[in-house]
């Protein structure tokens, strides 16, 4: 049977794509990463390639390896915390690509933790957890052995473990009942209520990259973020407005200012539902990807 470049690339572009974003915890990499693949299949004979999808995935994943080496130098010289770029669900949009983003729940808070894992961790938890593929796959995939392979995974889950991976599972119905608290409590500027929806030694993150104004290191404590955004939001007030949108699986604040989406919340709940985890992405650069799909 013959096999048709534009059929390969109709059927596994969505695949490729949710696992280079996991991997890169970027939009615009995660594209071009993609395209790259594809453009050096184009030089290939598909007929001759027994495992299309293997052959695919591993050529993605070390593309990505290559990226991280090079985006390591670049994220240690970036300014303040760096977060992964978020995307909205398809539900949000009329691009297909994003489907599998949205069945499979993509987690911000998990990308948040991928990032902290070295990058062969990363892959043989993303190869294993998303893409259910066999420890002698991924193996033959990273060129390690099986037994390592295994390691590496176990590694893997023992950190993000540790990083609280349990608490970030998302819940669809108790996440959209406490954002829709907390965008009501910061718009009411409700010290009370907010302080009420943090957990103890809750922690917010931001990520300016130097573009515009955010907290350089992470605001820890209830209290801290409270008085944060008690001082932030009235002089937002009179030009921002808030909006819940689906966002990497889950609902998030999008927060506009004269028609251009400015910043994008999200969050991690404890088993109490409280927040554990509040995320804030102001960098432009990291936000124009879904400027275009507003626009």
């Amino acid at each position: 049977m013959t096999v048709h470049m534009e059929d390969v690339y109709r059927e596994y572009k969505s695949l490729l794509f949710s696992l280079a974003y996991r991997m890169t915890g970027s939009v615009t990499e995660a594209e071009d990463i993609v395209q790259d693949t594809f453009l050096a299949l184009a030089g290939t004979e598909i007929q001759d390639i027994h495992h299309v999808k293997s052959y695919l995935c591993k050529a993605v994943t070390n593309r990505c390896l290559d990226v991280l080496k090079s985006a390591r130098w670049k994220r240690e010289q970036y300014v303040g915390e760096w977060l992964p770029e978020p995307m909205l669900d398809a539900s949000e949009t009329n691009d297909p690509l994003q489907t599998v983003i949205a069945e499979e729940a993509v987690s911000y808070g998990l990308l948040v933790l991928l990032e902290k894992l070295p990058s062969t961790l990363r892959a043989v938890f993303v190869l294993r957890t998303a893409l259910d593929y066999e420890y002698s796959e991924i193996a033959a995939m990273l060129g390690m052995t099986e037994v390592n392979c295994r390691k590496k995974f176990s590694l893997a889950r023992k950190k993000l473990a540790e990083a609280g991976y349990q608490a970030i599972v998302p819940q669809p119905s108790r996440t959209s009942s406490l954002v829709e608290q907390l965008m009501q409590a910061i718009s009411k500027s409700d010290a009370k209520s907010l302080i009420g929806l943090l957990t103890k030694d809750a922690v917010f993150v931001s990520d300016g990259g130097g573009k515009v104004r955010a907290a350089i290191h992470p605001i820890f404590s209830d209290e801290r973020i409270t008085a944060f955004w008690m001082g932030v939001w009235p002089r937002w007030a009179s030009h921002a407005t808030m909006q819940i949108r689906s966002i990497n699986g889950q609902d998030g604040i999008a927060v506009y200012s004269e028609g251009q989406l400015k910043t994008i919340m999200q969050i991690t709940m404890n088993e109490e539902d409280r927040i554990a985890r509040l995320y804030m992405m102001v960098n432009p650069d990291k936000l124009a990807h879904l400027q275009k799909e507003n626009g």
